[in-house]
């Protein structure tokens, strides 16, 4: 917890950071098929690619607490979406 609360904190320094955890609050209740999950998705996307040498963990996890991703369809959507995504990127043969 003490790592997330930093991780948190040091967010808030980012504008980035910090527009991408707003428009996360705001899409909780949205649509899964709500076409400003596409760009939310993307966004959150090249956020992950700028911040994959951070951590080992997946960056957009860093943003979302678990409760909402699990009682969210539209956060169920983007995750999955962001999962396919980085599997892509990930080379043949690396499952982590």
């Amino acid at each position: 917890m003490p790592e997330r609360i930093r991780d948190k904190n040091a967010g808030l320094d980012d504008p980035e950071t910090t527009r991408l955890n707003l428009a996360g609050d705001q899409s909780v209740d949205w649509d899964p098929r709500d076409p400003r999950l596409d760009r939310l998705i993307d966004d959150l996307d090249a956020w992950e690619i700028a911040h994959e040498r951070d951590s080992k963990r997946a960056g957009y996890l860093k943003l979302v607490p678990s409760r909402i991703s699990d009682a969210s369809p539209a956060w169920q959507r983007v995750l999955e979406a962001l999962a396919h995504r980085a599997g892509l990127r990930r080379p043949a043969g690396h499952d982590s």
